[in-house]
């Protein structure tokens, strides 16, 4: 009996997913409360939260003929099939915390480019110094700098980063022990970006919460 209920939701949700994934296009940015652990906890602890939800990650969605992928920096850059993506982030009610978001109008004309840049950093190594333009990529630095404007500007700002925890004002041990294995100081105050505050940018729509 467990079974078939089991079933009947994991179709009913499949069901849902599939209805959504119609309306995606390219280029489309898909923000996710991703649970990798105290790393993540960290992530979500310096950046933006909501009481309903955290984000830690986002992806760029890509096309290909009848497949929906995401393009993402999290084991270097890589493209991953849509539901394996959704599916990292699953809550014990089976649904993806997930916020789809797409471009304005107004900056649709630079998607083509976008994903043609993006495709020529598949593979490149994920950025664990957090620093920018050195041919390696965290989630949000891979939008920033292939997004880029008639200028080959990019679209999305940067700005000086905090890693402190935004209640106790202080370095979570999960950063003071990243850093410390790469031997390198935590980059306080070093420009560059976060999933959180591209996803309350003004240059996109959020349409559709998968929360």
């Amino acid at each position: 009996m467990y079974k078939i209920i089991f079933s009947i939701l994991l179709i009913f949700s499949l069901f849902t997913i599939k209805a959504q994934t119609n309306t995606f296009k390219n280029g489309d940015l898909l923000f996710q409360d991703l649970d990798c652990g105290a790393l993540c906890d960290a992530i979500e602890n310096a950046t933006f939260k909501d009481k309903n939800y955290k984000i830690s990650h986002m992806g760029i969605v890509w096309i290909k003929n009848d497949s929906i992928y995401v393009i993402e920096a999290f084991n270097g850059v890589e493209k991953t099939p849509l539901n394996q993506f959704l599916d990292l982030s699953k809550t014990t009610q089976n649904k993806p915390r997930v916020v789809h978001a797409r471009l304005k109008k107004e900056y649709q004309k630079y998607i083509p480019a976008f994903l043609n840049r993006l495709k020529l950093q598949l593979g490149k190594a994920y950025d664990t110094e957090f620093k920018l333009f050195n041919n390696k990529y965290y989630c949000s630095e891979l939008v920033y700098e292939t997004l880029l404007d008639e200028n080959e500007k990019p679209i999305f700002k940067v700005k000086p980063m905090t890693f402190k925890n935004k209640n106790t004002k202080k370095f979570d041990q999960a950063w003071i022990g990243y850093f410390k294995k790469q031997d390198i100081p935590i980059p306080e105050g070093k420009l560059g970006c976060n999933p959180a505050d591209y996803m309350q940018s003004n240059l996109i729509d959020i349409l559709y919460f998968y929360y």
